[in-house]
């Protein structure tokens, strides 16, 4: 029966774009036909909507019921587990204009609650049978229903304890409510419990490989089961072949010891169900045959050993037992092992053999003493042996040795700085020998380097422990650029034991450079005898400054080797020291470099190998036995030293150095001589000699122009010699004096009659050298004149008396007071006789007798000639007869004053 209700819409006149709301009621979807060629319960909802809907719409299932497709609005109702209302939207917004583009259709689905079953079973150990299982499958019932009937508790929902309902027939039904207009419905399922088949309670026999088998040659199997069901049949689960058909139940344990030895042998028996709902029942009878475990002739090895005290909580000690000529059957033993020595304790493990080797966990609470410890195995036990097959065992033990982690708590370590290149020992001590914690012991230690870069670098070395101190080298590669290092040894492990402690032991130290004289320069000047010999060192770019030995030898006229040059100051690659004199000798000699060495970090280099340099000391001048002479000589004269009888004396030129003293006195004076044959003569200027008397010449030293070597051995010769000077000739009182009024014209002759020294007067124009004059040459006015005398001895003075001749030395002037200047040859100028001599620097001014200046005149112009130099007068420079007025300025050095006049002026 099926019930279809439709709800019908009056049509409006308006576009309908998603049609009209409907409903539609489907009480037995499994019937319900829509007539269109779809199958049972398959509805088009497209065809359901009223009105006139457009197609090209979608669907929407608003209560998510499942079936719906939402393109074609077809609905599969057997896809909806439920029965209940559902609905459906039809959305079309396709089409423009349309005022509905919505509408629904609502389905009432009634329940289907599957289908009757009367044949339905059960088994009765069966616990969950679920009946939906039976109620059909094609097509599913829906789950809201409820399930009823059977025993009490043996329902929950779905699920029916066949075992808590017991063997019987039950009828269970499943009914789906009733939904709007449809009814409930109901489906029953009938079920039948069928009873377990029943293979019986089994035992075992068990026995020791070594028992007496002879009462068990034909054993019955059906005497080790317990209410067995008959009809059912046994299997040789062990294939020992004792069954020869499924009937037979007897077996013979004797031949299976002695065909198969020790195992366990099971023989099954099997007995089928009334109804193959329910499993066949088989129940194990099993003949074991346990063999007897015997360790005697096993070993025991411990590992590891040694143990290091310190991993004893991170390190289990094991124990392997390993058969001997006796194997050890597979399987899980108890053993009991025991402790002694440094350590004690017992206890019983378990311990699985497989392949006749099995291993335990020695108790780590046992194992807590440094020393050796011995474990004896005194006891084995199989706990899952009824007869327990074992044997007394004998001499079952091993022995294992905690050993000390090295205790460096105590010890410290130095490094001395060292030279780059060098082998650099480290020192470990311990600092407190009152109690040594590091043993006596070879030891790995494992150290880190850090160089000046901050370059890390790990190594190990081993080291010899006695009495807490040890001593190691470093590797010269991990040392190889001079700076600061650092060294921290990290770890400490013992050779033998390989037990190893953490530590921290660290030093600093210093790699020194060593010193780069690669490029140096040696250079040593030839030297005189006598003199220090100076070593120069320079060019050493590389060297830092500082203070070095310097090893050297020297070979040649000197010989010596291994001497040291101490605290040598380097600046910038330069440095030099002095030989010791107790070694110079007159000669050549190659002086080399052998090494350097820094005082401050004794580090010492090679790299100036090969360098050297060759001087000579070379030998002073010898003038043994020379004698110096010389002559007396005039003033201004050269004075010639000889010096002879320098027989040692090599030929060649020297430079000699003197000195005077006492009339003359100079120092350093220098020249060049040339000694031959021991004799050389030389001259001494007159410029040293201007004093007259006694004069000593010093000869302070005598050195080589080719050595450049001196000797001031003629030093200790100074010789005298005497310089005559007549002195300088005295002039008489004003003797310089003259009128040139009353001596006209003076010459030489009245000059030198005014001297008063006697001796021969020489007069000259300059102070030194100079023109002589004779006695007729006439003196001037103003003119400086120079008087040398010579004594009887023909020496001339030196010096030479100074002169000035002044012919001004009149009283007074004449000036005439009128001339005519008329052309007559006579008186034609207005002249003053000598002005020009005894004034030179007059000026003259000539006035007319109306004060108006006429003439201007001085030593440079003509004499007044009664023309006018000023003015004019009259319109005509000529002027008139009459009187004048003059003015006389002198200006001369004692201011005279100026002289006023008239002249008169005669045509």
């Amino acid at each position: 029966m099926f019930i279809i209700s439709f709800f019908v819409y009056d049509y409006e006149g308006y576009a309908q774009c998603a049609g009209n709301d409907n409903s539609i009621t489907i009480c037995n979807k499994e019937t319900y036909n829509q007539g269109i060629g779809n199958p049972n319960g398959v509805i088009n909802l497209f065809l359901l909507l009223g009105g006139a809907p457009s197609p090209g719409g979608t669907w929407v299932n608003l209560n998510s019921s499942g079936g719906l497709n939402s393109s074609t609005g077809i609905l599969n109702t057997w896809q909806i587990n439920q029965s209940g209302n559902y609905n459906y939207q039809y959305v079309n917004n396709s089409i423009p204009g349309c005022t509905n583009n919505s509408a629904i259709i609502t389905l009432t689905l009634g329940g289907f609650p599957g289908v009757d079953n009367n044949n339905a079973n059960a088994c009765e150990d069966d616990t969950s049978v679920n009946l939906f299982t039976h109620t059909g499958n094609n097509p599913n019932p829906h789950l809201n229903g409820t399930w009823s009937g059977g025993p009490a508790g043996a329902l929950t929902n779905n699920f029916f304890n066949a075992q808590l309902a017991g063997i019987g027939t039950y009828t269970l039904t499943y009914t789906v409510p009733a939904i709007g207009s449809c009814p409930s419905r109901s489906a029953n399922v009938v079920l039948t419990v069928h009873p377990l088949p029943e293979s019986g309670t089994p035992s075992n026999l068990t026995f020791c490989e070594t028992d007496d088998f002879s009462a068990f040659t034909n054993v019955d199997l059906f005497n080790l089961l317990i209410n067995e069901d008959t009809g059912g049949f046994w299997i040789d689960n062990a294939s020992t072949g004792e069954l020869s058909g499924s009937n037979d139940s007897f077996i013979n344990i004797q031949n299976i010891v002695n065909n198969f030895g020790p195992g366990t042998y099971t023989f099954t028996y099997n007995v089928s169900p009334t109804h193959p709902i329910c499993a066949p029942a088989s129940s194990n009878v099993a003949i074991i045959i346990e063999p007897v475990v015997d360790l005697n002739g096993a070993t025991l090895t411990l590992s590891p050993t040694p143990i290091c005290f310190n991993d004893l909580s991170t390190t289990p000690l094991t124990g392997t037992i390993s058969q001997g000529a006796s194997s050890i059957p597979d399987g899980t033993y108890d053993i009991t092992y025991v402790l002694s020595g440094s350590n004690n304790g017992s206890e019983t493990v378990s311990v699985t053999f497989a392949g006749g080797t099995g291993s335990f966990t020695v108790n780590p609470a046992f194992v807590v003493t440094i020393g050796t410890t011995t474990v004896t195995i005194t006891d084995v036990t199989n706990p899952n042996s009824i007869t327990n097959c074992t044997r007394i065992i004998n001499n079952l033990n091993s022995s294992f040795t905690i050993a000390e982690n090295p205790n460096a708590t105590d010890s410290q370590i130095s490094v001395a700085n060292f030279c780059l290149g060098q082998n650099a020992q480290v020192n470990l001590i311990d600092i407190n020998n009152n109690t040594i914690e590091l043993s006596d012991d070879r030891y790995i230690i494992t150290y880190t380097i850090t160089d000046p870069n901050g370059q890390q670098t790990t190594q190990t070395t081993v080291i010899q422990v006695v009495n807490g101190n040890a001593l190691f080298s470093l590797i010269n590669s991990l040392t190889n650029i001079p700076g600061n290092y650092s060294i921290a040894i990290t770890n400490i492990q013992n050779e033998t034991t390989g037990c190893s402690s953490t530590t921290n032991l660290n030093s600093s130290f210093i790699v020194y450079p060593i010193p780069d004289a690669s490029n140096l320069t040696i250079s040593i000047d030839d030297i005189c005898s006598g003199n220090d010999v100076v070593v120069n060192l320079s060019n050493a770019i590389n060297l830092t400054d500082g203070l070095y030995d310097i090893e050297y030898s020297i070979s040649g006229a000197i010989s010596v080797s291994n001497l040291t040059a101490t605290n040598i100051s380097f600046t910038n690659g330069s440095g030099s020291f002095t030989l010791p004199n107790g070694i110079l000798v007159e000669g050549s000699s190659t002086l080399s470099i052998a090494n350097f060495v820094s005082v401050t970090t004794s580090c010492g280099t090679a790299t100036s190998s090969g360098a050297s340099d060759t001087f000579s000391i070379l030998p002073l001048p010898d003038t043994t036995g020379a004698t110096i002479s010389a002559i007396n000589i005039c003033i201004l004269d050269v004075e010639t030293i000889s010096i002879d009888n320098a027989s040692s004396l090599a030929d060649g030129d020297y430079t000699l150095l003197y000195d005077l003293s006492g009339a003359n006195n100079s120092t350093a004076n220098s020249i060049v001589v040339t000694f031959n044959n021991g004799s050389t003569q030389f001259d001494i200027p007159s410029t040293l000699l201007e004093n007259g008397g006694s004069t000593t010449i010093t000869i302070q030293t005598l050195t080589s122009n080719t050595t450049t070597c001196g000797s001031s051995d003629l030093v200790s010769n100074p010789i005298s010699f005497t310089i005559t000077d007549p002195g300088v000739p005295t002039l008489a009182d004003d003797g310089n004096e003259f009128c040139i009024q009353d001596l006209p014209n003076p010459t030489i002759a009245d000059l030198n009659a005014n001297i008063t020294s006697s001796g021969t007067i020489t007069w000259y124009d300059a102070p030194t050298g100079g023109n002589s004059y004779t006695l007729t040459d006439p003196i001037t006015n103003g003119t400086t004149y120079y008087a040398s005398l010579t004594d009887t001895q023909g020496c001339e003075s030196a010096s030479r008396l100074e002169v000035t001749v002044d012919l001004a030395n009149c009283p007074d002037l004449f000036i005439p007071d009128g001339f005519s200047p008329n052309n007559d040859g006579l008186n034609d100028t207005f002249y003053i006789k000598n002005i020009d001599i005894i004034y030179p620097n007059f000026e003259l001014e000539i006035f007319n007798r109306y004060g108006n200046l006429v003439y201007k005149g001085n030593i440079n112009t003509p004499n007044f000639d009664g023309k006018s130099t000023e003015s004019t007068v009259l319109g005509n420079d000529i002027l008139p007869t009459g009187v004048y007025y003059y003015v006389l300025y002198y200006n001369d050095v004692t201011n005279k004053k100026p002289t006023q006049g008239r002249l008169y002026l005669s045509r």
